[in-house]
């Protein structure tokens, strides 16, 4: 994106001049979405320009350019007289919050009413909830939790035989219950049910 560099305008400016503009997302390919070619054709459209890398600051092109790093915004009406401009000091507060697509959809059942009670009612339950928990303290309850630990560890050993099955009975034998310490372990509860 390369607008002329020696022409440029304020973002409040030009939504002073054409209307607070909104986002255009993008859920599928540009030539789809109705609204969105109609604000290109009628130069409603501003190209903002998201630098992500360095200290560059956003900056906007009236119409469709379609590049990396950049958004959209649809303009109430046609920015003819900032065409072509660089629009600098791009403000987001001043965007307007997009609007739903779509018929809006109410509920089909009615939202519950409140239940009202009387303010002596409120105060008997309140009185009740600050004496309670002061009353009755709560006892922790008894489980049995049982936990299944495997550990995993190598041994490497040289073993005289004929042939690998041999090798492998006679390994069985002769090396012992090697050490744990460096194994790598894994522990997995399998099992938790209430204590009587």
């Amino acid at each position: 994106m390369s607008p002329p560099a020696t022409k440029t305008a304020r973002f409040a400016a030009v939504v002073k001049a054409c209307g607070a503009p909104e986002p255009a997302e993008l859920w599928r390919k540009p030539e789809q979405d109705q609204r969105f070619m109609a604000a290109v054709r009628q130069n409603r459209l501003l190209t903002v320009k998201q630098e992500n890398v360095g200290a560059k600051k956003d900056f906007g092109v009236v119409g469709f350019l379609k590049e990396k790093n950049v958004s959209y915004l649809i303009f109430p009406k046609p920015l003819n007289a900032f065409a072509h401009r660089r629009i600098v000091g791009i403000r987001y507060n001043l965007l307007k919050a997009p609007r739903p697509l779509g018929p809006i959809v109410k509920p089909s059942t009615p939202l519950p009413r409140p239940i009202r009670r009387s303010l002596k009612t409120v105060n008997r339950f309140a009185s009740r909830a600050l004496v309670r928990p002061a009353e009755l303290p709560r006892k922790a309850k008894l489980f049995q939790v049982t936990i299944r630990f495997n550990a995993t560890t190598d041994v490497s050993t040289r073993i005289e035989a004929d042939s690998k099955k041999a090798a492998a009975a006679n390994c069985l034998r002769a090396v012992k219950t090697p050490d744990f310490s460096r194994a790598t372990i894994t522990r997995k509860i399998i099992r938790i049910s209430r204590a009587q």
